[in-house]
């Protein structure tokens, strides 16, 4: 175990230049979670960004937050996590051989009591094998030492194992107890990664299995509730603080998240994943086609086995449910196929348990499971090489960039008030500063930065625009080819870091940029639509509600129904603003003059498509009429409609004019036309470009609760903003 530990170490301090190697970027997200831990602030990422669901496991945290505590500090808590990683192998280790040597030492009960001693047992040897087939998977091995929680995940598998073979064979006064704790064990799988839930239910399956003259129903229920508990008590967590069931990693992360994705498009997308996983990470990692059967061979064995069937059955189960499961994540052939690590464990140990049972059979067994067992280990070592030397080029280019960064960060004068990332990682970790991550994982005041994130570039920006001026980034930290749209109107380079050999970050060069939100409008400290607070926006008249489209959060007050799969397409301009009167807003002195620039995101409704959003509760009955926000273009035609419950109500009243109006806004055409039962139609000639246009729609009686319609008939809509006014 120690040698495999120095194996991946050395050469990779020797390419980081003595700095603590990680592999990963995400290794600090875990190290900024355990620091929060460790100064009082549970789920959190950096303290006052508030709840964060975005840490992948619950439990590794709290384990790394005492190593902060004594003093591993900095890079330095990678060395704790280290140490952390070598014990659990270790206990990972003791535990498989617990399971596969029951003739060793004494018979225990629920509680840990002795109960006699053992027989003597055929598969004594394989005991002493285990640690070869944990460490016997290069590709794992890489996670086992990432500083990632794979290492801790694979102690606790071990530990519930152990419980649930306790179940079996607890006298029937202790089995109860021996339920509850292999229950509490088994939830500990899903706090420390949340794909392992299908394994946690096969194993409440296991557990109710062997129930014996107890009920089968009490004991599914004590070995299942612990997970059931955790899983609804960390849903409704998330649904409290961030207005979404799943954390933060799943709407980030996972294919059916993506709004633009029409089924087949996702059904896809997740077939390649189980390809790709199921090629690199199940076959070519174990040695290749010739070699790959055998483990899974090794495992049927354990399946087939009276003795091991109740482990060995739920561990083929979870192991193939965590790689569906991984298969659903955008991000699972990337990152040296990290996500497979939790399925190649839970077959390494229905291996090892396989190769116990074929032990047991007696001389002819035990030759066919040392026939097997020696290819098995030997075949994967082929990717020594190749695993050893990609952690050691990972964790330089981690440290080369991300950490450079971050000390560069650190260095300026005058300190960042916040800055923006694309990873919640060594960056925020490391600098110290404020940070806010775009993509959503560290969270920031229960605001949809993940969901935004998937959505688009201007989603993001939108958010940033509900955040007080004061609140705002001043500093920017981001990949540019990831964030088109943002870093040319808002950004000025100040500085980068560009890596040679990449092989894990996200792009060869980080750029620094100077942060401009002068095209943002100031909502002033968090006010949005739905609490009262109405801007101006465009026309003139009283205002009665405002929807922005492509703020995700005005979209969920008004009910907004995207154009999806295959269209609502978020974009973003700055273009020049419009006064009332059809001018062009100017700035100050200090601008000489110039057009003044308004940034709004909106949505693509394709041709034959539609978007649609409630008004408000409380808008009182009367007519309205409708303005929208778009840019400029080429001619199109909208098809208008009001609906008021179930039935469906064409808007009434007349257009008000016909043609181009003042400069900048657009009247409805048509004066009074009405399309055949099914709202008003609205042509919109050519539009100039650079600068917001609006378009009136007069809409005769709503009131809140009713539902607009906006149809794109010819060509096209660009949809920014609505307005109601009366």
């Amino acid at each position: 175990m120690l040698g495999a530990a120095i194996a991946f170490y050395g050469p990779a301090l020797r390419r980081t230049g003595g700095l603590w190697p990680a592999p990963l970027d995400d290794v600090y997200i875990h190290f900024a979670f355990a620091r929060s831990a460790a100064l009082g602030h549970l789920s959190t990422w950096i303290p006052g960004n508030g709840y964060s669901s975005g840490g992948t496991s619950l439990l590794y945290p709290l384990v790394l937050a005492p190593g902060w505590l004594i003093g591993f500090r900095g890079v330095w808590l990678g060395v704790f996590a280290a140490l952390v990683a070598c014990v659990a192998l270790i206990d990972l280790c003791r535990s498989v051989q617990g399971l596969v040597d029951p003739g060793a030492g004494t018979r225990e009960g629920a509680g840990g009591e002795a109960l006699g001693p053992r027989p003597p047992s055929r598969a004594r040897w394989v005991a002493w094998g285990v640690p070869l087939f944990v460490v016997a998977v290069p590709l794992l091995d890489w996670s086992w030492f990432s500083g990632m929680e794979v290492a801790l995940l694979g102690a606790v598998l071990g530990r519930a194992l152990l419980a649930v073979r306790r179940c079996e064979h607890a006298p029937p006064h202790v089995r109860p107890r021996a339920q509850w704790r292999a229950g509490l064990w088994v939830a500990l799988l899903v706090a420390t990664r949340p794909e392992m839930a299908v394994l946690s239910g096969a194993l409440a399956v296991a557990v109710a299995h062997a129930a014996g003259t107890g009920s089968a129903v009490k004991a599914l229920l004590r070995a299942g509730g612990p997970t059931g508990a955790l899983l609804v008590g960390q849903a409704a967590l998330n649904r409290t603080l961030t207005g979404e069931w799943s954390a933060a990693g799943a709407v980030r992360k996972l294919v059916p998240s993506n709004p633009y994705l029409s089924p087949l498009e996702v059904v896809g997308e997740v077939a390649r994943n189980v390809m790709a996983l199921r090629v690199q990470a199940l076959e070519s990692a174990l040695g290749g086609a010739t070699w790959a059967w055998i483990l899974p061979a090794l495992g049927a064995f354990a399946v087939l086995d009276r003795r091991s069937r109740r482990l060995a059955l739920p561990l083929f189960l979870g192991g193939i449910g965590a790689l569906i499961l991984a298969s659903f994540n955008a991000t699972a052939r990337f990152q040296n196929l990290r996500y497979a690590a939790p399925t190649l464990m839970m077959l390494l140990i229905a291996a090892v348990l396989g190769v116990a049972a074929l032990a047991r059979r007696g001389r002819p067994g035990g030759l066919v499971a040392v026939a097997l067992a020696g290819p098995a280990v030997l075949a994967p070592s082929v990717w020594f090489g190749r695993q050893i030397d990609h952690f050691a080029r990972s964790s330089g280019n981690i440290a080369e960039q991300q950490v450079e960064v971050a000390r560069r960060l650190a260095a300026m004068t005058p300190a960042p008030r916040r800055v923006l990332l694309n990873d919640a990682g060594a960056i925020p970790y490391l600098s110290g500063l404020p940070a806010i991550d775009g993509l959503g994982l560290g969270g920031y005041q229960g605001m949809p930065f993940a969901r935004a994130s998937v959505h688009g570039v201007p989603a993001v920006v939108e958010l940033i625009e509900r955040l007080a001026p004061a609140e705002r980034p001043d500093v920017m930290a981001l990949y540019p080819g990831w964030w088109g749209g943002l870093v040319e109107p808002f950004g000025q380079r100040v500085d980068g870091v560009t890596i040679e050999d990449n092989v894990i970050c996200g792009a060869a060069e980080k750029v620094i940029y100077a942060a401009d939100w002068s095209a943002l409008e100031d909502r002033g400290a968090g006010a949005s639509e739905g609490q009262g607070e109405l801007r101006s926006g465009e026309g003139s008249g009283e205002l009665l509600d405002e929807i922005d489209v492509g703020d995700l959060i005005s979209e969920k007050e008004h009910q907004y129904v995207i154009p999806a799969p295959r269209g609502g397409w978020v974009v973003g301009a700055v273009l020049d603003e419009m006064v009332a009167g059809g001018g062009v807003a100017v700035g100050g002195s200090a601008d000489g003059g110039r057009p003044r620039k308004r940034f709004d995101a909106g949505r693509i409704v394709p041709e034959g498509r539609e978007e649609s959003f409630v008004i408000r509760a409380g808008v009182p009955r009367g007519s309205a009429r409708l303005v929208l926000r778009t840019d400029g273009g080429g001619p199109l035609g909208l098809r208008v409609v009001v609906e008021k419950g179930e039935r469906g109500r064409a808007s009434g009243g007349a257009a008000e004019g016909e043609g181009a109006g003042r400069d900048g806004e657009l009247k409805a055409e048509g004066s009074g036309r009405e399309a055949e039962g099914s709202g008003r139609e609205v042509e919109v000639p050519t539009r100039d470009e650079g600068r917001w246009h609006v378009v009136e729609v007069a809409l005769g009686e709503v009131e809140g609760g009713d539902r607009i319609r906006i149809q794109a008939a010819q060509g096209a809509w660009r949809s920014f903003h609505g307005w109601l006014r009366r």
